[in-house]
C-alpha cells in the first residue's frame, strides 16, 4: 500500500498526521509512505520517518510513482471529532480517509515519537523552540517570536529531526514554543510543554483585540485545539503568562 501525504510541507501540519499513520500501520503493517518533495527541507526527514518503524519505505513525491491513496487535511466531515482531545488537524486526515476511501482504521492517539539516544549534553535550563525563519514560512505570522528569551537554550533548526527529537524530550524542564511545528513534535514526544501565544504574533489583519481570528473564525483557544492533543502535556499560555509559569 501508498499512502501519499499530498496537502502539506509545513512541519507541524504533517505532524498533526503522525497518529493517523501509526493507526494506519496499526491496521495494515507497513506501507510506502509519500511525502511532497519540498519537506526535504527539513534535515533528516526521510531518517525521523524511518526511524518510527511504521513504513516499509518513505519517498518524495518527485521519486515515486504509482498508484498511491492521498491523505488530505480536508475532508467531507473535516473536523468531526471522533475523540474530543484529538487535534482537530489530525480529525481531518482520519476524516479524509475514512469518507473518501472508506478505510476502517482506529488513529492511534497514544503514539509516542520514537528517537535515538545522542551524544549530546543537556543543559539544566528552559529549551525553547521558536518559529522558524525560513523562506517559505507563512508570512501571515511572525517569526522569531520567542527572541527575548535570552537566558535559554534555543532549539537549533540545523539539527536534523531526530537529534531535536532527543533534545527537547531529554531537556529537563517544560519546552517552551508557539504555535510551530516542533511545538507539535514535544506533544508528540508526550513532552510537557508552554504553547506561549500573544495576538501581535500574527499580522495586524488576524487580531481581534486580545485575541486573533484564524482559519475560518477560530479564536486562540480553537487553534491551539487544532494542533495539540488535550489530554497530553501542553499547556497554552499568554506571553505576558509566561513569567509566572517558570
Amino acid at each position: 500500500m501508498n499512502f501519499y501525504v499530498r496537502q502539506t510541507d509545513a512541519l507541524g501540519d504533517f505532524l498533526n498526521s503522525i497518529p493517523v499513520l501509526a493507526g494506519l500501520h496499526n491496521k495494515f503493517g507497513k506501507y510506502n509512505l509519500i511525502v511532497k518533495h519540498q519537506t526535504e527541507k527539513f534535515k533528516g526527514f526521510k531518517d525521523f520517518l524511518m526511524y518510527q518503524d511504521l513504513f516499509e519505505n518513505v519517498y518524495f513525491d518527485n521519486e515515486f510513482s504509482g498508484e498511491v491513496i492521498a491523505l488530505d487535511n480536508w475532508g467531507t466531515e473535516r473536523e468531526y471529532k471522533r475523540n474530543p482531545n484529538r487535534p482537530i488537524e489530525t480529525c481531518k486526515y482520519e476524516n479524509f480517509l475514512k469518507d473518501v476511501y472508506g478505510i476502517d482504521f482506529e488513529v492511534d492517539d497514544n503514539y509516542i515519537l520514537k528517537y535515538p539516544k545522542c551524544d549530546i549534553e543537556i543543559k539544566d535550563t528552559y529549551y525553547v523552540g521558536d518559529r522558524w525563519d525560513h523562506f517559505s514560512t507563512d508570512s501571515r505570522r511572525k517569526t522569531n517570536i520567542l527572541s527575548h528569551l535570552k537566558d535559554f537554550e534555543f532549539i537549533d533548526f540545523n539539527n536534523d529531526l531526530l537529534t531535536n527529537c532527543y533534545i527537547i524530550k531529554e531537556s529537563k524542564k517544560p519546552f517552551i514554543t508557539n504555535f510551530t511545528g516542533v511545538g507539535m513534535m514535544a506533544d508528540l514526544l508526550n513532552k510537557e510543554l508552554f504553547c506561549v501565544w500573544k495576538p501581535e504574533d500574527w499580522n495586524p489583519e488576524w487580531i481581534v483585540g486580545d485575541d486573533i481570528t484564524w482559519d475560518n473564525g477560530k479564536n486562540i483557544n480553537q487553534v491551539f485545539e487544532k494542533h495539540f492533543y488535550l489530554d497530553r502535556k501542553a499547556k497554552l499560555v499568554h506571553a505576558k503568562d509566561l513569567e509566572k509559569y517558570l
